[in-house]
């Protein structure tokens, strides 16, 4: 009876080898061997950020588009729409933080204003205090303009000021200065980022790059155009007939 027994035993443990060879096929090890439990199966990994992977400088061409070239392909680069990306989150952060930093005039100057506009000037002298505007009382519809953002590079120091007072009052009475503040730096940001025709050597545009990948929304200036477009070798082949 005993060796009946073990000769039953023997049986299943080879009916067992046989299942778990047939399903695991002769390349794996039997996971009932190792007495582990199956691994769930690990879904496909997608592909990575285009600012995630390595990208090698090229050329520029039509001294505005950066040539790249990454293990994915052709990427090309606006540098004026993504130094305009960099700036705007760079203003927008100290914005955040506080009220933002005024420069001081080499020449302070005199703002003069209705007196319907004066009063509303005088209530919102605060909102233009976190916005970087040194201005202050200097009269009964004057005001003196000592400081501006240092973003904020115009000729006209005044004529900037005058219009934002038109930007506050559009805004209505209850005006989110942070709100706001994104507005004024967009349109700044515009007139001080890198041109189309602006020589940019090596080193500045691999910073151009790095700056790039800090920036929380690197992929489109603040007006909404993309600073980056890719070309990966797939789409290449089919240009070049090489694939269908």
């Amino acid at each position: 009876m005993g060796g009946s027994r073990a000769v039953t035993r023997g049986a299943s443990r080879r009916r067992a080898a046989n299942r778990c060879r047939s399903t695991s096929g002769d390349r794996q090890p039997c996971r009932c061997a190792r007495g582990g439990a199956p691994s769930p199966p690990q879904p496909p990994a997608g592909p990575q950020p285009l600012l995630s992977v390595p990208l090698r400088l090229v050329g520029v061409i039509g001294r505005l588009y950066v040539v790249l070239e990454s293990d994915r392909g052709l990427v090309l680069l606006d540098q004026h729409a993504a130094h305009e990306r960099i700036l705007f989150e760079q203003m927008l952060a100290q914005l955040e933080q506080g009220n933002a930093p005024s420069q001081r005039l080499l020449l302070a100057e005199t703002v003069e204003v209705s007196a319907r506009d004066a009063a509303f000037v005088r209530e919102l002298l605060p909102t233009l205090t976190r916005l970087g505007v040194g201005l202050s009382e200097f009269g009964e519809r004057t005001f003196l303009l000592e400081g501006l953002p240092p973003y904020v590079r115009v000729g006209d120091a005044r004529q900037f000021v005058l219009e934002l007072v038109d930007q506050l009052k559009a805004a209505g009475q209850e005006v989110n200065a942070l709100r706001l503040g994104e507005q004024v730096v967009a349109k700044t940001v515009c007139r001080h980022a890198v041109k189309a025709n602006d020589p940019l050597g090596p080193r500045e545009l691999d910073q151009l790059v790095e700056d790039l990948r800090r920036c929380a929304m690197p992929y489109t200036c603040p007006h909404g155009r993309p600073t980056l477009i890719e070309l990966n070798y797939r789409e290449l082949e089919k240009k070049f007939g090489r694939a269908q």
